[in-house]
């Protein structure tokens, strides 16, 4: 089951693509090492099949340049006051996420694999703010392909899972429908696993509740008032023939329902919670 990413993160990720970056000023600054810069060049802007190549014939390094070791900061840490490069290698670093499955691997099989990210997601309380947003979806690729991959959930996924649903959860409570889109595809990328749904269960409060409001403005209903799509007397088709209620998209609606039927798998965890 995947979805097309957010267009509120494709536009975000293309915009930060075509901005240049001084890559020497930042050498010079020794924000960045002139061996950092040498690697983030042999990937950017080259074919797709030569980054690959390129990648997988020294992840090890890579993997250093991104998530740090070896007494070696990642570069999300050096050039923590170049907003800049970090929203740049946000952007990089999920290509690579996409493209290239063996260096996810690697990536996951860090000993910290998270670290550098978890941080930037209380960069600014602004929630349009590029960094957050663009490390939120980052994280959630990497712990989506976590929990698939690895039989026993880690320590470090069960540290960083319920952070990540914290930060979610604040985008959907936003009036913004390009953000309410993220956070509930985000979600529906991260509940994969009876663990995960667990975390988000045990969350509730801040994760299920905006979701509910969803659908109650959604059927034209608010907290305290009924109609006859939320009472079941309705259904989806005829209210979505007449419209929307609060505003909300079709395609919203199509994935809150999602993450809605994704819980509904854990019957002995949610019991009647979902009624």
């Amino acid at each position: 089951m995947s979805l097309d990413p957010p267009a509120y993160i494709l536009s975000l990720q293309n915009n930060i693509r075509a901005r240049p970056i001084s890559w020497e000023g930042a050498v010079r600054a020794r924000t960045i090492t002139d061996a950092d810069l040498k690697k983030i060049k042999s990937i950017d802007k080259v074919r797709k099949e030569q980054r690959k190549q390129t990648i997988e014939a020294d992840p090890d390094s890579f993997c250093t340049l991104l998530l740090g070791g070896d007494n070696a900061q990642s570069i999300f840490q050096s050039a923590a006051k170049r907003p800049d490069i970090i929203q740049y290698m946000l952007v990089l670093t999920g290509d690579l996420v996409d493209d290239i499955p063996s260096f996810v691997s690697k990536l996951i099989n860090h000993s910290e694999p998270y670290a550098p990210f978890i941080p930037l997601l209380k960069q600014s309380s602004n929630p349009e703010d590029p960094i957050p947003l663009l490390a939120s979806s980052l994280l959630s690729s990497l712990i989506s392909n976590a929990l698939v991959a690895q039989n026993k959930q880690s320590p470090q996924v069960d540290d960083a899972l319920p952070k990540l649903y914290t930060y979610t959860a604040a985008l959907a409570k936003s009036s913004d429908a390009g953000l309410l889109d993220i956070a509930v595809q985000e979600y529906s990328a991260l509940l994969r696993t009876s663990k995960s749904k667990q975390l988000f269960w045990k969350q509730r409060k801040e994760t299920l509740d905006p979701l509910v409001d969803i659908l109650r403005n959604a059927a034209g209903a608010g907290k305290d008032a009924e109609s006859t799509l939320w009472s079941g007397g309705a259904s989806i088709r005829s209210a979505t023939e007449a419209g929307l209620g609060g505003g909300v998209g079709i395609q919203l609606l199509y994935h809150v329902l999602m993450v809605i039927w994704q819980l509904s798998f854990e019957g002995r965890l949610v019991g009647k919670g979902l009624d």
